[in-house]
């Protein structure tokens, strides 16, 4: 019977996280990129592993304000033609060329902050702070010649404040619109740009399983993306994973999700076909 009363039981998911709230944000992603150039194969594997402090400041029934700040980055990338490396945890002394334009990169975001502005559904009302990070990004990295001045072009495509609303709707906005029973389903579409990239999503959430005021909830969809800023072409795929839940708090303690997406790329008259492999591990741990 009380298999039954909790199959049966509905439960309302939302994010409702305590005032003055602390936690650990921590998210590892890995991709594994096959390109073909021309031909040629030119395979790229790329790590980025960060850990924010995220602190809930202000909370009203219609939106709940979050600070995130950067504690922990590393980052690393793999290629035929190079490789280099971060880790804000074990800094190097002496770097010299990429690794020392990447230090001085990465590591002007440690201790800087973000302010979201949430609603309970997960959306993202407004994002402030991120193009200041993109802008001492830039300067740290202003006296590195022309390699400099095009990341620093890069950087303020990537780093500012819609980019960031963009990622921070993917992680939360995973809500279902009402209560729901074990074996409900719910569709979330979104849409965000990133590296000059439109990027779609129409993610199908199902609710497994409730346990121990968890949710388990299935994650299966599509993602589209379409380059913009003069390139041409279609990559297109899927993402599957799960998701765990605090069903009082709304926040997703756990999320393992891989994303599966092929297509090509036409940019400058040359065509590059990609199959890009990602594997997103994301954690939420409350800290006293």
């Amino acid at each position: 019977m009380w298999g039954l009363t909790g199959a049966l039981a509905q439960i309302n998911l939302s994010f409702n996280p305590e005032n003055g709230a602390r936690y650990e944000y921590h998210v590892e992603m890995t991709q594994n990129i096959k390109q073909s150039v021309m031909g040629q194969e030119m395979p790229v594997v790329m790590v980025m592993n960060t850990k924010h402090l995220m602190e809930i400041v202000n909370k009203t029934a219609q939106e709940i304000t979050v600070r995130f700040t950067y504690k922990e980055i590393a980052y690393s990338l793999s290629s035929l033609m190079m490789r280099m490396e971060y880790d804000s945890r074990n800094p190097v002394e002496n770097l010299s060329g990429m690794d020392q334009i990447l230090g001085k990169m990465l590591g002007a975001m440690i201790g800087r902050s973000v302010n979201a502005v949430f609603a309970p559904d997960g959306s993202v009302k407004s994002v402030t702070g991120m193009e200041a990070i993109g802008e001492s990004m830039v300067s740290a990295i202003a006296n590195e010649g022309l390699m400099g001045a095009q990341l620093g072009a890069q950087l303020k495509q990537q780093f500012n404040d819609d980019a960031m609303k963009g990622m921070f709707e993917q992680s939360f906005r995973i809500y279902p619109a009402r209560p729901v029973n074990v074996g409900a389903s719910w569709n979330v579409e979104s849409m965000m740009m990133v590296n000059n990239m439109n990027t779609g999503s129409r993610i199908r959430y199902t609710l497994r399983e409730v346990s121990n005021n968890m949710a388990i909830v299935a994650v299966e969809g599509e993602i589209e993306i379409s380059p913009g800023a003069g390139m041409e072409g279609n990559i297109n795929g899927t993402q599957t994973g799960t998701m765990t839940v605090d069903i009082r708090t709304g926040i997703p303690t756990a999320s393992e999700l891989l994303q599966n997406t092929r297509g090509s790329v036409r940019a400058q008259g040359i065509d590059v076909q990609m199959e890009i492999v990602a594997n997103i591990n994301a954690s939420i741990q409350k800290i006293n």
